[in-house]
């Protein structure tokens, strides 16, 4: 089924200027790492959606199981209000397609845990398994001890601890900052998290991405991203039958103080700075997926 994680996001925060990320419950800080991310949209899941308490709810357990050396170690498991196991979570990478394998690996473990509940996830989708003493049987369902009972308010504090939103944004751009993560991440289609590992750091590429169609052989790849220094940059890359052509990374928050050199498209041809206000007419007015044509135009004008 899909993920329950599906629209939750893990923290971040910065350190020394690198974007790491952070877990609420243990208060640390972490490498951006796949299996990282989705162990950590399980836990929102869990505490925002499900209302479970973050004292039940434990990272890294270690597990002795037989001709293993060093002990293995549980990703998450939930536990009830006698602190017994409740919940056994295998995480894997959005990559990773979920097999028969991660199964056998989960009813391993608990082996020595004895949850009687299962989840193995990539974030993509979930497998949900009740477990006895003899039987470990498929779910098709949630259990009813971990559905949905309440949403969390998706305010610009929950963007911008998750690193969609500069916590010191232009207040001329708050709303639309706020409108675009809706439109972004809370859409039913697919996100990707996309590295860009050889980009300047600067422009702060590496995040969760909506691919966005403009016709049969152009898309738009989008994100909002939090700097060290409280701001938001809007990104777009433009992709043609598969290879990426341009980057379009423009500050909300200069364009906000109406500066005229407030974005950059980089391409084959080198960097250009751009005005959005006045060569792809953008205004706070008008939404994201409004202005997608016109700021397509604009970059395929560029790199072309």
């Amino acid at each position: 089924m899909q993920s329950k994680a599906i629209h939750h996001f893990p923290q971040y925060v910065f350190r020394d200027g690198k974007k790491l990320l952070w877990n609420p419950i243990l208060k640390k800080a972490y490498q951006n790492r796949p299996e990282e991310r989705v162990r950590l949209q399980i836990v929102e899941y869990l505490i925002h959606e499900a209302n479970i308490s973050t004292a039940r709810i434990s990272f890294e357990s270690p597990v002795h199981l037989v001709n293993d050396r060093p002990a293995s170690r549980t990703d998450l498991i939930v536990y009830d209000k006698q602190f017994k196991p409740l919940l056994l979570v295998e995480c894997k990478s959005t990559d990773v397609t979920l097999s028969e394998k991660a199964s056998l690996q989960i009813a391993r473990y608990n082996q020595k845990v004895g949850a009687p509940f299962l989840l193995i996830t990539n974030g993509v989708e979930d497998y949900w398994f009740n477990s006895d003493s003899e039987n470990v049987k498929s779910l098709d369902d949630i259990p009813v001890l971990f559905q949905s009972s309440d949403q969390p308010d998706r305010n610009f504090p929950y963007w911008s601890e998750r690193s969609f939103a500069g916590n010191k944004s232009h207040p001329d751009a708050r709303r639309w900052i706020l409108q675009s993560c809706s439109d972004l991440y809370q859409s039913d289609q697919a996100l990707h998290f996309l590295n860009f590992e050889d980009a300047p750091d600067e422009f702060y590429l590496p995040n969760y991405y909506r691919i966005l169609p403009v016709d049969g052989e152009n898309k738009i790849a989008a994100s909002l991203s939090a700097t060290p220094f409280g701001a938001t940059k809007l990104n777009l890359i433009l992709n043609r039958k598969g290879k990426n052509l341009g980057l379009l990374s423009a500050s909300l928050d200069l364009i906000a103080e109406r500066e005229t050199a407030n974005s950059i498209v980089q391409s084959a041809k080198g960097m250009q700075k751009v005005n959005l206000m006045e060569e792809a007419d953008f205004s706070f007015a008008a939404s994201l997926p409004d202005q997608l044509t016109s700021l397509y135009i604009l970059m395929a004008k560029i790199v072309e």
